[in-house]
């Protein structure tokens, strides 16, 4: 049999960083529903070997109509050997297990249960499809998703910059607020 690093190897994993996301009733419990399915469907295809979460942030909703609710954003990186446009597969399931209605004809953003991205991976991969972008094309400039990122791998690379320095270089508005964890 060969050597665990052999098998590692040959796994490629890496680091894939997701955006999660919730602004409807309970925000905590989406994020923490969304986390378990998470973990569970990959860990039901042998497809994850560690999962780090970043602290939970909280933003107003910005271009949305006043008196939206607040989003409760945070960031978690897995180590994982499945490909990228299966993983979505994944998040688009679980999502939508969790009431997720995506309508491609609304004008703006919506309401969301449960939203998550693929934002990009340690390894810089990159993808453009129809349905995939990575690294995600508006992640660099949004606080949101800056600050719970720096909070897990602040020397990741993306784009050339790494992501310390894209949140320094990010508009301050919306304000990001660290919002506790519920015990």
């Amino acid at each position: 049999m060969p050597a665990p690093g052999y098998l590692r190897m040959k796994m490629n994993v890496r680091t894939v960083y997701l955006g999660l996301g919730t602004n409807l009733s309970d925000r905590h419990a989406w994020l923490d529903q969304g986390l378990a399915a998470l973990e569970a469907a990959l860990v039901a295809r042998k497809s994850v070997q560690a999962m780090s979460m970043s602290p939970r942030y909280e933003t107003e909703a910005w271009g949305m109509a006043e008196g939206t609710p607040a989003f409760l954003n945070m960031v978690v990186g897995v180590d994982t050997d499945m490909p990228l446009d299966g993983l979505l597969r994944v998040l688009l399931d679980i999502e939508r297990e969790h009431g997720r209605v995506r309508d491609a004809s609304a004008e703006g953003y919506l309401n969301r249960t449960l939203d998550m991205d693929i934002l990009c991976t340690s390894e810089g991969e990159t993808s453009r499809t129809d349905d995939l972008a990575v690294p995600h094309p508006r992640m660099m400039s949004r606080r949101f998703v800056l600050q719970p990122l720096a909070d897990l791998a602040p020397d990741l690379k993306v784009e050339g910059k790494t992501v310390r320095k894209a949140l320094e270089a990010c508009p301050v508005k919306p304000e990001v607020v660290p919002f506790a964890t519920p015990s």
